[in-house]
């Protein structure tokens, strides 16, 4: 990319998206990018891992994937960071430059969502500030079976924390002081036994944490372990994977019309329904593709469709 305005801003989400479940980048896809670049397109990864995730899974790809993208949107918006040579090395170091955004969740409303889903019986984890918030302490609020949150504190073993109130000390007081050493969201995970994770009771679910918390985004997911979890995730005001991405547009002089996004699920909704066109892939959720046209299979470079699509 040079430095004058861009034609356009290309935004696509990984996991399901341009990461399949093969856990590879098509070729198509590099290539794609690759071009965009060239006639002066920025592009855009859009996700929910965080940056610590996404490094991860930027180790084990085939291509340097900062060599096809200009920006990244980690934690669904909670980050945003200029992908510099290097910079998703697992301990390259950031400064204000390569980390434009780091949203974090404000004591108060983290505590009165983690005081919401404790009372509810809803087991969640409490994650640290950015660009630490794959470190989080965990805490069970019901006795029933949640294999997802097991597996979520085992994938992340050397950074989960198990809750454990000190002395004296009731669980609601240890959360609350858990919650004003730092927050950049809650992550609720909901298992799909009797049909808890079902689009209906998803909905309400929203519907109701959103009415009690109208100072925080609440956002819907669904698992990336089990993929068929529901998890929700709550941030502050500000955090949405649309609201980063209008940021970094204005940052450009751009605007919704100029962009294109691709996603997959819905936590990918928001943005699709924010840019000038929002595509899917076709193992989007039925709902989401009746909204959203489908550019074909992740697997089969749906990423590379809508690109080339958009920019010819």
């Amino acid at each position: 990319m040079n430095s004058s305005k861009p034609k356009g801003i290309i935004f696509t989400d990984f996991d399901g998206t341009l990461f399949d479940s093969n856990r590879i980048i098509v070729p198509e896809n590099y290539a794609a990018l690759e071009k965009a670049g060239r006639q002066g397109y920025l592009r855009v990864i859009a996700t929910g891992r965080s940056l610590f995730s996404f490094r991860r899974a930027a180790a084990g790809l085939e291509r340097r994937i900062e060599n096809y993208i200009d920006y990244l949107i980690f934690s669904s918006g909670a980050g945003t960071l200029r992908c510099l040579p290097g910079i998703l090395e697992p301990e390259a170091e950031l400064d204000e430059y390569s980390l434009i955004e780091a949203e974090a969740l404000d004591g108060i409303s983290a505590f009165t969502a983690a005081d919401l889903l404790y009372h509810h019986g809803i087991d969640f984890m409490i994650h640290r500030k950015v660009p630490e918030n794959h470190r989080f302490t965990h805490i069970k609020a019901n006795g029933a079976v949640n294999p997802d949150y097991y597996r979520r504190i085992r994938i992340y073993s050397d950074y989960a924390s198990l809750f454990k109130p000190s002395d004296n000390e009731s669980d609601l007081e240890a959360i609350e002081r858990i919650c004003y050493q730092g927050v950049s969201q809650l992550v609720a995970v909901i298992p799909p036994e009797a049909d808890r994770a079902s689009d209906n009771y998803a909905a309400e679910l929203l519907e109701y944490l959103r009415l009690k918390l109208p100072e925080c985004s609440v956002i819907r997911t669904t698992s990336p372990i089990d993929h068929i979890s529901l998890w929700i995730e709550v941030f502050n005001s500000d955090v949405s994977k649309s609201k980063a991405s209008e940021r970094l547009a204005r940052r450009m002089g751009l605007c919704a019309a100029d962009c294109l996004a691709i996603g997959n699920d819905f936590n990918d909704e928001d943005l699709l329904s924010w840019a000038g066109r929002g595509m899917t892939v076709s193992e989007a959720p039925e709902i989401m593709r009746a909204k959203y046209p489908s550019s074909g299979p992740a697997a089969e470079g749906a990423v590379s469709a809508a690109v080339i699509d958009f920019i010819r």
